[in-house]
């Protein structure tokens, strides 16, 4: 007798839900139908151990969490970027509300996704990060995160970004960046 794990049918189904949901954005759909703007999906560059062991594509992955790796849709050049991602119930600080320090490590990420492409060995680290929280983030809900290259020099890249509501557009959080490619990259 075979038995079927009901719990893997939800799951499967909540993930198709919540494609379903995403794909009927105005904000997806005005990405995708833009030809300047390139689909990215998030993650898909990296490795298999970089995948186990990535905060936001494995630990804070599953239903109630961040369901699905967010889209990212860039401009030609890598130098703007913006992706939708939904925060779930299980993601917050206070009832309701997301946690502050996931805020902080999404924009993290976000400013990274424009601030690599154009450093030197497309590699570097968070020099400092500055956030601003404007608004609450409520749990549940689509957000928008843009970010965008706002100048380079040399090995310096400074980048800003922000988390918008996907529903009014209101900013929530904002933050800015340098990052620094290294003179030789650390080897594991």
């Amino acid at each position: 007798m075979v038995l079927v794990d009901t719990e893997t049918i939800a799951t499967d189904e909540r993930i198709q839900l919540a494609i379903n949901a995403r794909d009927n954005l105005d904000i997806v759909k005005e990405c995708r139908s833009n030809p300047e703007l390139i689909l990215h999906e998030a993650y898909s560059h990296f490795t298999e151990s970089q995948r186990e062991h990535s905060l936001t594509c494995s630990t804070l992955r599953g239903p109630d969490m961040i369901i699905l790796p967010p889209l990212m849709f860039y401009n030609k050049t890598y130098t703007e970027m913006v992706s939708i991602i939904h925060f779930g119930k299980n993601l917050c600080g206070h009832d309701g509300i997301i946690h502050g320090g996931l805020a902080a490590t999404i924009l993290d990420e976000a400013l990274a996704a424009v601030a690599l492409p154009s450093l030197p060995k497309r590699f570097g680290f968070t020099a400092n990060l500055n956030v601003n929280y404007r608004k609450p983030i409520l749990s549940d809900q689509w957000v928008v995160v843009r970010a965008k290259l706002d100048k380079l020099e040399e090995r310096k890249a400074f980048v800003s970004a922000h988390i918008e509501s996907a529903e009014d557009k209101a900013i929530l959080t904002e933050a800015t960046s340098l990052y620094i490619s290294p003179k030789s990259i650390p080897k594991n």
